[in-house]
C-alpha cells in the first residue's frame, strides 16, 4: 500500500492554507484541546473518501472557512507489487497526487477527486489533462487497487480516544477483519464465484420445477376449454359493444359537463381577480393622494417651526432684555432678607447646616433633571412606534429578527398575533404574559433547527418556538376569554390563559380549589408556586400601551417643567446663606445702589410687557406647530395604513393569480381533450340525443367502467376460452413440458460438477484461511514478546463445509504480568490493557511482508497510558514497516515523542481572528542518535 510524502490544504476548518511534509515512519501531532489534531486526521480521511470522527463531516469543516471552494492535496508513493505493477496502475511514476476538490453547487457542498502522476500543485490541477475528476465511489474503487482495503479503512476510521475498541471485537468479526486484510483475494473470489453459480443453478432448478408443475396444471386444465368458447364470444362482443360504443359517448358526456362547471368556475375567478385588481388600482390611488396631503401637511410643519422659532427668538430677545433688570431687583430683594437677618441674630452653625443641605438638594435636582430627560427621550421615540400600529422591541429582539429574516426563515411575534378584548383585565394579561412576550413563533417547524442554531449563537434569551396550534374555544370565566389569536399560539400558552381563573379579590380566589390558578384586575396571581403580585408596569400589547405611555409621559412633562422653578429657588436661598456666612453688609451695599435699583423698577414694568407680548406671540406659533403636526400624523398615520392595505390587497391578488391561471390551463387542456374525444366520432356518439342516452342509462364514465368490471370478473370467474383451437395449444402445453423436464435433467447434472467445484474452492479457502491465521499469530505473538505480554492464538476450528465456517472464530488471549490470560473483551482488563490489546491487535495487521508499507490514523493512542507502556506502544511502531500518522495532546509525557521523525505542532485560533495559525513541524535527525539494541 502506499505512504504520504506531503499533504496541502487550502481553506480546511479555519486554516487558511499550508504544506506540510510526511516523508516519515513516525508523524506525531501534538497541541492542545481543541487546536485541529483531529481536524487534521479528518482533511486526511476526507482526501481518501474516509467518514470523518465522530459522527463530523466534511461539510461542517468547509462552512467554517466560509470560502466558495476548499482544497485537500497529497503526495504519496507508487509501491511495486510482488508482480511488478504499481499501486496506482497505470500511472508508473514513483509518486503520485491525490486531490480532494470541494464547492458549492446549488447551495450544496460537492466533492470531486482526482489522481494525477508525479507531484501536481494545486493551481495546475483544473489546468492539466492529466487529472480525470471523478465521484467518491470510482475513487474509493481505484484507492482500494492500491492497496486501501475497506478493513483498513475501518481501522482508520477510529474515533479518537478508540483505539481500544479493537480487543471489543468478537471472534468471528476478528477472523473477518484478518481475512480482508491478509487474505488472497483471487481464492476468496474464485470461492465465492463458485458458491454464486451453485446458488444460482438451485434457485433456477426450482424456478424450473415450479414452471413444470405450473404446464402440469394447465394441460389437465386444458381439457375443459372448448365447451366455454361460445359464452365467451357473447361476452366479448358485449365488452366490444361497451367499449366502442357506450364508453366513448359517456366520455364524452362528461367532458362537456366538466368544461361548462370549469368554465362558470373561471368566470366567478375571473371576476373576483378584477375586483382586487380594481381595490388595488384604487388604494394606490389613495395612497397617492394620501402621500400628497402628508406631504403637505409636512410643508405646513415646516412652515410653523420656522414662524414658532421666529416668535421663540424674539421672546428670548424680549427675555434676555428683562433678565439683567429683574436680577438687579432680585438682588434688592435678597439684599434686603440679607440685611433683616443681619439686623437680627442668626446661628452660623444653622446656617452652615443649611447651606449643606441646600448644596445636596440642587445635586438631587441635577440628578433628576438628567433622568427626566433621557426618560423623555426614550419613551418619545417608543410611543412614535406604537402610535404607528407597530410594537416597541427590545435590542436584542430586533437583532435576533434581523439574524433570521437575513436566514429566510419566516416568523413572528406574539404582540402580532395576539389582542387583548377586555381593557379591564389588560393589567392581568400583561402580568402573565410579561415574561414571555418577547417569543418568537416559527411559520415553518421544519426551520426550528436553524432557528435554534441562531439563538444559540446569538444568546437569545426568550423562547424560539416552532410548534403551534390553533387556539381552542376559551373556558367561561378564564383570562383566555380577554384575548383573540389572529393566527396559531403555541399550545402550551393557550393551555396557561385556559386554566387562570378570573377573581375579584384574593379572597375570592382562596375559596377555590387548591388545584385552581386564579388572578385579580390588579394583577394578583395564584400559581402552583403560591400567590405574587406580578403586575406589569410597561403594557406592551395593544393601544393601553400607548395610552399608559401617553400618561406617563405628561406626568414626566410636568414634572420636568416645575424643577427649574425648584432649582432657582435652592440657587437664591443657598446665595443668600453664603452671604450671611461670608458677612456681606447688605445695609451699606442698598444704600450705595439705591439710584441703580430705583431705575431698574422704572425699566422692569416696560420690558415685561414686551415679554407678554412675545409670549404670547410664541405660545400662538407652538398651538400652530402642534395642529400642523398633528395633522401631519394623521396623514402619516392614514398612509401606513392605506400602504399595509394595498400591500395586503397586491398579495392576495398576486397569490390568486396563478390559481387562475392554473385553472385556466386546466380549462383549455379540458377543451383541448374534448375536441380531440370528438374528432372522427359518427353523429351516433356524439350528438347530442346520443349523450343525452348515454347519461340516463349510465350516468358517468364509472357506472361504464363498473359493467366492463363485472364482466371482466364474470369472464374470468368463468375461465372462458378466448381460442377457438383449444387442441391445438393443448399439444404445444405437451410440447412445452416433455421440453421442460428434458432441460431439468440436465441442469441436475450440471449441478452435481458445480458441487463439487464449490467443495474444491472450499477446501482451497479453508487452506489459506488457516494460512492467513498462522501468519496473524506469528505477528501478535512477536509483538507481544517486545511488550512482555503472553499472547496465545486459538486457531479457528475449519470444515470442508459453509455451516462450519460461518461458525469460525478467531479467539485471543493476553497474559500480563504473568496473571492468568484473558480474552478479547471478558471486563478483566484494566483502561492501560485494553489498548495495549488492541495496539497489538491492530499493528498486528499491519506486518505483512506481502504488502510492505501502507498508513493508519491513531488519535491519541497514548490515553490511558502510563510511561512504561507509552515506551512500549513507541516499540511496537518502531518495529513495523507502516507509516504513523498520531496525535496527543501536549499534556502527555514527553515519551510519547520518541518513536517520531517528524513532529506537527496545532495551535488553537488567536480571539478576533479569522484564521488559525498553519500547522508547524519538527523533523528530527537520527543521524547522531545511537541505534537501538539487537534486542529491538
Amino acid at each position: 500500500m502506499f505512504s504520504f510524502h506531503e499533504f496541502e490544504v487550502v481553506h480546511w476548518d479555519y486554516w487558511r492554507r499550508f504544506k506540510l511534509p510526511l516523508g516519515a515512519d513516525i508523524v506525531t501531532v501534538v497541541g492542545p484541546n481543541g487546536s485541529g489534531k483531529t481536524t487534521l486526521l479528518d482533511a486526511l480521511r476526507t482526501l481518501l473518501s474516509i467518514q470523518c470522527s465522530s459522527g463530523r463531516d466534511y461539510r461542517r469543516y468547509v462552512r467554517h472557512a466560509d470560502q466558495p471552494y476548499t482544497w485537500l492535496r497529497a503526495v504519496v508513493s507508487n509501491e511495486r507489487r510482488g508482480r511488478g505493477a504499481t499501486a496506482f496502475f497505470p500511472i508508473t511514476t514513483d509518486r503520485v497526487t491525490l486531490l480532494c476538490r470541494i464547492r458549492k453547487r446549488g447551495g450544496e457542498w460537492e466533492r470531486s477527486y482526482g489522481i494525477a502522476p508525479g507531484t501536481l500543485a494545486i493551481e495546475d490541477a483544473e489546468k492539466t489533462e492529466d487529472v480525470v475528476w471523478k465521484g467518491a465511489r470510482q475513487y474509493e474503487s481505484e484507492l482500494e487497487g492500491a492497496g486501501l482495503t475497506r478493513a483498513i479503512k475501518r481501522v482508520l476510521a477510529l474515533d479518537q480516544g478508540q483505539t481500544d475498541k479493537l480487543c471489543e471485537y468478537t471472534g468471528r468479526q476478528l477472523l473477518e477483519l484478518v481475512f480482508n486484510v491478509f487474505g488472497d483475494q483471487e481464492v476468496l473470489d474464485n470461492y465465492q464465484a463458485a458458491r454464486n453459480e451453485q446458488t444460482a443453478i438451485e434457485r433456477e432448478l426450482r424456478e424450473l420445477t415450479t414452471q413444470l408443475t405450473q404446464l402440469g396444471t394447465q394441460l389437465q386444465r386444458c381439457e375443459a376449454e372448448v365447451n366455454s368458447y361460445r359464452e365467451y364470444q357473447a361476452l366479448i362482443a358485449e365488452l366490444a359493444d361497451l367499449h366502442g360504443l357506450w364508453l366513448p359517448r359517456i366520455q364524452l358526456a362528461e367532458l362537456v359537463d366538466s368544461a361548462a362547471g370549469g368554465r362558470k368556475q373561471l368566470i366567478g375567478a375571473r371576476r373576483e381577480l378584477q375586483a382586487l385588481e380594481l381595490r388595488a388600482n384604487e388604494l394606490a390611488r389613495d395612497v397617492e393622494a394620501t402621500a400628497q396631503e402628508e406631504a403637505e401637511s409636512l410643508a405646513a410643519v415646516t412652515a410653523c417651526v420656522t414662524k414658532r422659532e421666529a416668535a421663540e427668538a424674539q421672546f428670548l430677545e424680549a427675555r434676555a432684555g428683562l433678565a439683567p433688570v429683574a436680577a438687579l431687583l432680585k438682588e434688592q430683594d435678597r439684599l434686603a432678607r440679607v440685611a433683616r437677618e443681619q439686623a437680627t441674630s442668626f446661628d452660623p452653625v444653622a446656617a452652615s447646616a443649611e447651606q449643606e443641605a441646600l448644596m445636596r438638594k440642587r445635586f438631587e435636582l441635577e440628578r433628576e433633571v438628567e433622568a427626566l430627560d433621557r426618560d423623555l427621550k426614550e419613551g418619545a421615540a417608543r410611543l412614535s412606534v406604537l402610535e404607528s400600529g407597530r410594537t416597541p422591541e427590545d435590542a436584542d429582539v430586533r437583532k435576533f429578527r434581523a439574524a433570521l429574516r437575513q436566514a429566510d426563515i419566516a416568523h413572528c411575534m406574539l404582540p402580532e398575533i395576539m389582542e387583548i378584548t377586555d381593557q379591564a383585565w389588560h393589567a392581568a394579561v400583561e402580568a402573565v404574559l410579561r415574561s414571555v412576550r418577547n417569543i418568537v413563533l416559527l411559520d415553518d417547524p421544519n426551520d426550528r433547527a436553524r432557528a435554534w442554531t441562531l439563538g444559540e449563537h446569538m444568546q437569545y434569551r426568550h423562547f424560539v418556538v416552532p410548534d403551534r396550534e390553533p387556539a381552542t374555544r376559551p373556558a367561561k370565566g378564564s383570562l383566555a376569554e380577554c384575548v383573540r389569536f389572529s393566527g396559531s399560539p403555541p399550545a402550551w400558552l393557550a393551555r396557561l390563559l385556559n386554566d387562570i381563573r378570573r377573581v375579584e379579590s384574593a379572597d375570592e380566589g382562596a375559596s377555590l380549589a387548591a388545584i385552581q390558578s386564579w388572578i385579580t384586575r390588579a394583577g394578583y396571581w395564584r400559581e402552583r408556586r403560591g400567590g405574587r403580585f406580578a403586575e406589569s408596569r410597561d403594557f406592551h400589547f395593544g393601544q393601553a400601551a400607548a395610552r399608559q405611555l401617553r400618561e406617563r409621559l405628561a406626568e414626566q412633562n410636568q414634572r420636568r417643567a416645575s424643577l427649574p422653578q425648584e432649582q432657582r429657588k435652592v440657587a437664591e436661598r443657598l446665595g443668600e446663606v453664603r452671604a450671611l456666612l461670608n458677612g456681606v453688609d447688605a445695609a451699606r451695599q442698598l444704600a450705595d445702589r439705591a439710584s441703580e435699583f430705583a431705575q431698574a423698577f422704572v425699566e422692569h414694568e416696560q420690558l415685561a410687557l414686551r415679554v407678554q407680548a412675545t409670549a404670547e406671540n410664541t405660545a400662538a406659533a407652538q398651538a400652530d406647530q402642534r395642529d400642523a403636526e398633528s395633522l401631519y400624523r394623521t396623514a402619516h398615520l392614514t398612509l401606513a395604513k392605506l400602504r399595509l392595505a394595498h400591500e395586503g390587497v397586491v398579495r392576495e391578488r398576486d397569490k390568486k393569480r396563478p390559481d387562475f391561471e392554473a385553472s385556466r390551463r386546466e380549462q383549455g387542456a379540458r377543451l383541448q381533450a374534448l375536441r380531440q374525444l370528438r374528432r372522427d366520432k359518427p353523429a351516433s356518439i356524439r350528438g347530442v340525443a346520443a349523450l343525452d342516452e348515454a347519461r340516463r342509462k349510465y350516468g358517468n364514465v364509472a357506472a361504464v367502467e363498473r359493467e366492463v368490471d363485472r364482466l371482466g370478473k364474470r369472464r374470468a370467474d368463468a375461465r372462458y376460452v378466448s381460442d377457438p383451437a383449444c387442441v391445438a395449444k393443448r399439444d404445444k402445453v405437451q410440447g412445452d413440458y416433455d421440453q421442460l423436464s428434458g432441460t431439468i435433467q440436465q441442469r441436475e447434472a450440471h449441478l452435481q460438477g458445480v458441487q463439487r467445484a464449490t467443495h474444491d474452492a472450499r477446501g482451497q479457502y479453508i487452506n489459506v484461511l488457516r494460512a492467513t491465521v498462522r501468519l496473524y499469530g506469528q505477528n501478535i505473538r512477536a509483538l507481544g514478546e517486545i511488550a512482555g505480554i503472553e499472547i496465545e492464538v486459538e486457531p479457528p476450528h475449519l470444515e470442508n463445509d459453509d455451516a462450519k465456517l460461518a461458525q469460525a472464530t478467531l479467539n485471543v488471549k493476553f497474559g500480563f504480568d504473568d496473571k492468568s490470560p484473558i480474552g478479547l473483551d471478558d471486563g478483566e482488563a484494566s483502561g492501560g490493557q485494553q489498548v495495549m490489546k488492541s495496539m497489538i491487535l491492530l499493528v498486528g495487521l499491519m506486518m505483512d511482508e506481502r504488502r510492505a508499507g501502507g498508513f493508519v490514523f491513531i488519535d491519541e493512542p497514548f490515553a490511558h497510558l502510563d510511561i512504561f507502556n507509552i515506551d512500549k506502544v513507541g516499540a511496537f511502531l518502531e518495529n513495523t514497516q507502516a507509516q504513523y500518522i498520531l496525535t496527543t495532546p501536549n499534556t502527555h509525557n514527553v515519551n510519547v515523542f520518541k518513536p517520531s521523525d517528524l513532529t506537527l505542532v496545532t495551535s488553537k485560533r488567536r480571539p478576533k481572528e479569522k484564521w488559525a495559525p498553519p500547522v508547524a513541524f519538527l523533523r528530527r535527525d537520527r543521524s547522531s542518535e545511537p541505534k537501538p539494541d539487537a534486542a529491538r
